[in-house]
């Protein structure tokens, strides 16, 4: 079948998620014997179930589990829940909430996958630096450097919220939520994306996820999957892990903001709607980090501080995991460091390790950059753009966060007027459609769910 890559690709990164997991195995055999297999898919299929076989290093120091019912059992409890004024407030906060992620992505957009030095690069030779607004169209970079900037959002250019992945995750969240309210399960999530949202748009685990459901035997003539079967298969891991060495990359992490909107106040409920949506296509740290930054964004609408924001959320993630132990070390950078550049400098030398998608290395920037800003929306969304890696997802999350908390009132004109609150988002009846509606209709499944 069709995937984000060739067979022999997929075989080389599952490798890396291996080594990642705590498998024992001699990697640079299965390098030569991928090469050696010459694209062939039988062969390759063979080494691919040796792999799904390994043993587990006795050394290795987490636990990590994978079910909700086993991560549950790895919490401590006492969960917290806030209490929320039904009040213009806090529909300024929803409105906040949406307008700060579309804010974040917009600056990240046009700079994703840069490293940090080449966003100061460009930003320095635009006589920019440091970062205030956002990415310029023009800088010496591109005639000193041959640095190529993609022009959907820079500062001279945008005029409302352009189509992104991690927007429409955020809609078709929406879209789940009026349909079924509190009750979805991982199976809604699925045919929620199987009829709104077109396989183009799909990358790394979504992608996967997506072919490995689609291509379940168990499909009629018309191509309605079968309930029951398709369900099993879901908890069989045979559409999140199968082919999928992208399981804990960050794809989940960027799709939850909604289910943190709808549980506003309530981290826990939080977390469980982010495991039924991250659960399609993820597991371990890639869930972790939805059920974690879903909990952070439902604490926003009613924590006094950043504080009692991250307490929230860290009572939702099992401390025996790489999550875990990577965002206690974020947040201590961001406690500690005096400035931006410190802050960048300690978490790439932290965890440049990751693949720049990885959901680990990202969290930890946003998790320190929301730290570092001591609740100021601008600094926060900044400083997590700043550091480079994926700068619009990073930016879109730490622009929910702080949105939320700061509401629509806390984001400066110089932010949110380049949109003139109209987002687009390539889905039917989204596109356009006006942020502030999305922030009142948000409200409504918030007050649904809530009562």
């Amino acid at each position: 079948m069709a995937g984000y890559q060739k067979l022999s690709v997929l075989l080389v990164e599952e490798l890396d998620q291996l080594k990642e997991e705590g498998k024992l195995f001699d990697r640079a055999d299965f390098e030569k014997r991928i090469k050696e297999a010459n694209n062939d898919k039988e062969k390759l299929m063979a080494i691919y179930d040796e792999m799904t076989k390994l043993p587990d290093d006795p050394d290795y120091k987490y636990i990590e589990p994978v079910s909700y019912e086993d991560i549950q059992k790895s919490l401590k409890g006492d969960f917290d829940k806030y209490e929320l004024s039904d009040d213009e407030d806090l529909k300024n906060k929803f409105y906040g909430a949406w307008l700060g992620r579309c804010v974040g992505c917009a600056l990240g957009k046009p700079i994703e996958g840069w490293k940090a030095d080449a966003i100061k690069n460009w930003y320095v030779k635009a006589d920019a630096w440091p970062i205030n607004d956002y990415v310029p169209s023009n800088s010496r970079a591109v005639e000193e450097d041959n640095a190529k900037i993609t022009q959907w959002s820079t500062k001279e250019t945008l005029k409302f919220m352009p189509t992104d992945d991690d927007i429409r995750y955020t809609v078709l969240s929406l879209i789940l939520l009026e349909n079924h309210g509190k009750d979805f399960d991982t199976w809604d999530v699925a045919l929620n994306w199987m009829w709104k949202l077109p396989f183009r748009c799909l990358c790394t685990a979504e992608n996967q996820a997506y072919l490995n459901f689609v291509n379940l035997d168990e499909h009629d003539a018309w191509g309605k999957p079968d309930k029951e079967i398709c369900k099993k298969a879901l908890k069989e891991h045979k559409v999140n892990s199968y082919l999928n060495p992208y399981r804990e990359w960050i794809g989940a992490q960027i799709r939850i903001d909604g289910f943190g909107y709808a549980a506003a106040g309530n981290p826990h409920l939080a977390a469980d709607f982010a495991f039924r949506d991250a659960d399609f296509s993820h597991v371990k740290n890639g869930t972790y980090g939805a059920m974690f930054f879903a909990a952070l964004i439902s604490a926003a609408f009613g924590a006094k501080t950043v504080d009692e924001m991250f307490a929230s959320a860290f009572k939702e993630i099992p401390e025996t995991s790489r999550f875990y132990e990577a965002m206690i070390l974020a947040r201590k950078i961001g406690k500690e460091s005096t400035s931006r550049e410190e802050v960048v400098e300690k978490i790439i030398e932290n965890f440049s390790h990751y693949n720049w998608v990885h959901t680990i290395n990202n969290a930890a920037l946003c998790v320190a950059a929301i730290e570092y800003s001591k609740g100021d929306f601008e600094e926060a969304v900044v400083l997590s753009v700043q550091g480079g890696w994926d700068t619009d997802c990073n930016g879109a999350t730490v622009g929910s966060v702080m949105g939320a908390f700061c509401g629509e009132k806390g984001i400066s004109d110089k932010w949110k007027k380049p949109l003139s609150d109209v987002l687009y988002s390539e889905i039917p009846d989204f596109h356009p459609i006006a942020i502030s509606t999305l922030g009142e209709r948000t409200y409504n499944v918030y007050k649904k769910i809530s009562e």
